[in-house]
């Protein structure tokens, strides 16, 4: 087994869902409003969530803030599409 230090975890969760979701990493990571990229970090924010970190350090890494985060993570799925690209990194993220 790898151990990664929490921004490696970062980086490569994010790396992944960019890769899952067709959207650019400055768009996940950004201010970006649109429906693509919020789902995109809403999916993100919920896998490192499922990993162990806490909204506080999700939050510093986005550089937002945790009540944010918190606020992603209630926001639940908006689409089917959403579910199944969350399902298919969970996948990826067993794998590995």
């Amino acid at each position: 087994m790898i151990f990664m230090c929490k921004s490696d975890i970062f980086q490569h969760l994010l790396r992944l869902t960019a890769e899952e979701t067709e959207t650019s990493a400055e768009r996940i990571t950004g201010f970006y409003g649109d429906m693509e990229s919020t789902d995109a970090r809403y999916i993100l924010v919920t896998i490192l969530y499922e990993r162990g970190f806490y909204p506080s350090q999700i939050a510093a890494l986005m550089n937002r803030k945790p009540r944010g985060i918190r606020a992603l993570l209630a926001r639940g799925l908006t689409s089917p599409m959403v579910g199944i690209m969350l399902a298919n990194i969970r996948r990826k993220v067993g794998n590995d």
